[in-house]
């Protein structure tokens, strides 16, 4: 039976390897390009990119094979406002881009400009199509804005701190400081370079001070809260 079936299966490979070919050959018909909208965030839109990617690569009618798939992808990355992306050929000849935008999780104000922070510590220019509720950072630079990333982090995460919490300052000396929503009077937490040690042990403490203050109306009387030494709260009239 063997010498039967090995013909078929010469013939069978033959057929698949035309197929690759003919499928190699395929020439490009149509570019669909997909953007999240996650949130309602809108700092990309698709036919942005589509406008974009074709004018910098002729891609209609041409081998799917032939396509700088890498080219273009870095492309897109460059695109403003864009985190993630995907570039996928498709059987029926049309090239598919998937994209996912930067999710900003705070605002930064520095003595010249206005950007967002994402969620990966990267700049994002304003948007006039959407604006994004997150808190406010104080900076001199965007660079020593990233330095409250720990800070946000938190925020993000926890709807408590994200709460809580209204405006930080990050100053030229690298130390951070925030004022609550409730109560007029500043947290300072110390050097940025610690906070990725201490910050959790130093919201703990503020938790608690504030659930033994709050009720009685007491923080009227205080102008500061230190977080700054290891396993202390200070607090200043």
């Amino acid at each position: 039976m063997l010498w039967r079936t090995l013909p078929l299966l010469l013939l069978a490979g033959i057929i698949f390897t035309a197929a690759d070919r003919e499928s190699e050959g395929t020439p490009c018909r149509a570019l669909e390009i997909e953007v999240d909208q996650l949130d309602g965030m809108y700092f990309v839109d698709a036919p942005s990119l589509r406008t974009a990617v074709i004018r910098e690569f002729p891609l209609l009618d041409q081998p799917m094979v032939d396509l700088p798939y890498n080219a273009i992808h870095k492309s897109v990355m460059a695109q403003h406002g864009v985190a993630e992306c995907k570039v996928q050929p498709t059987l029926g000849g049309a090239l598919h881009i998937s994209v996912r935008q930067q999710r900003p999780i705070a605002r930064v104000w520095t003595p010249d400009s206005s950007l967002y922070l994402d969620d990966a510590g990267r700049s994002l220019p304003l948007s006039n199509r959407y604006s994004a509720e997150v808190p406010v950072v104080h900076a001199p630079s965007i660079s020593s804005a990233s330095l409250a990333m720990p800070l946000l982090n938190k925020m993000d995460q926890d709807p408590f701190w994200d709460r809580f919490i209204d405006q930080i300052a990050v100053h030229s000396d690298g130390t951070i400081q925030f004022h609550p929503r409730i109560g007029d009077l500043v947290v300072q937490l110390g050097a940025a370079e610690d906070l990725d040690g201490q910050l959790d042990a130093q919201l703990g403490h503020l938790k608690t001070f504030y659930t033994a203050h709050i009720d009685s109306g007491d923080l009227r009387q205080y102008t500061a809260l230190d977080l700054r030494y290891e396993g202390q709260l200070v607090a200043r009239k």
